[in-house]
């Protein structure tokens, strides 16, 4: 068996040069969501008086729904790398954490595949689950 050496500089732990990316990714990842957000909650604001009608209006315009769709899968790509992050430096135990990584990559897509669903028949003008779906 080989050891891995952990090289120390000073007393402090020398970084092993990998997550960088990810680092960058999150802060990339924040640096879009801020534009989106702000257009999120102006989109909320116009949406709020419309009533359902106003909604189904504001859902056909194409431009709504795909920044809509962007801001969706931005936002749930940021959660699922900050969760991995959570999950990395707070459990130990490698099946604990492999399956806790598992469920929150999967959590996710099926949020992201759930939501761009919606957000798609919306935009079509369907109803958002058929009439008789057992609700």
């Amino acid at each position: 068996m080989s050891q891995v050496r952990k090289a120390f500089r000073k007393g402090v732990k020398v970084s092993e040069r990998h997550g960088a990316g990810e680092w960058t990714a999150e802060r990339l990842s924040s640096l879009l969501l801020v534009p989106l957000t702000v257009w999120a909650l102006w989109a909320a604001f116009q949406i709020a008086g419309g009533g359902y009608e106003g909604a189904l209006d504001w859902f056909s315009n194409r431009v709504n729904a795909s920044i809509l769709a962007v801001t969706l899968l931005a936002t749930l790509w940021h959660m699922n790398m900050g969760l991995k992050v959570i999950v990395e430096d707070y459990i130990h135990t490698d099946g604990a954490k492999g399956l806790l990584l598992g469920l929150n990559t999967l959590f996710c897509l099926a949020l992201a595949a759930g939501s761009v669903f919606f957000i798609v028949r919306l935009a079509l003008g369907s109803a958002p689950l058929p009439a008789g779906f057992g609700f």
